[in-house]
């Protein structure tokens, strides 16, 4: 795939995506630039899941010092994509260590991990939000 067959896979999952976005986030119009010329099928699908994983994960580092059942709210709805289609096909984690180490100890109020993840997998969604 070209990176108009991508961007057209991730406007059609974000057209129909299960779950919404938090704290008022919108999907951008557009998947950001891989910088390549080639894609694999799923790129597209997994950009609008990862920006979803971004803006939820941003809601629960903003929430957690202030608003705990907020974040708490809002780690459950991060649980939700472990469940997904997408989840099982394209994310690799046969030892379960995202939901062990990012969204279980969330749930306890340890973002650490969840801060690294967002802080080195979310440079996308920070930069269409300015952040």
């Amino acid at each position: 795939m070209d990176w108009d067959d991508a961007n057209a896979e991730y406007q059609a999952t974000v057209a129909d995506f299960p779950f919404p976005l938090m704290g008022g986030d919108e999907f951008p119009a557009d998947m950001g630039e891989g910088g390549s010329d080639l894609y694999q099928h799923g790129w597209g699908e997994g950009q609008a899941y990862f920006y979803w994983m971004c803006s939820v994960e941003r809601h629960v580092l903003e929430t957690m010092p202030t608003d705990p059942d907020a974040a708490y709210e809002s780690v459950e709805a991060l649980r939700q994509v472990v469940d997904t289609t997408w989840f099982a096909t394209y994310f690799e984690d046969p030892e379960h260590g995202f939901e062990r180490e990012v969204i279980d100890k969330s749930a306890l109020g340890d973002t650490s991990v969840m801060r690294e993840q967002y802080d080195t997998d979310c440079r996308w969604y920070r930069q269409v939000n300015g952040l």
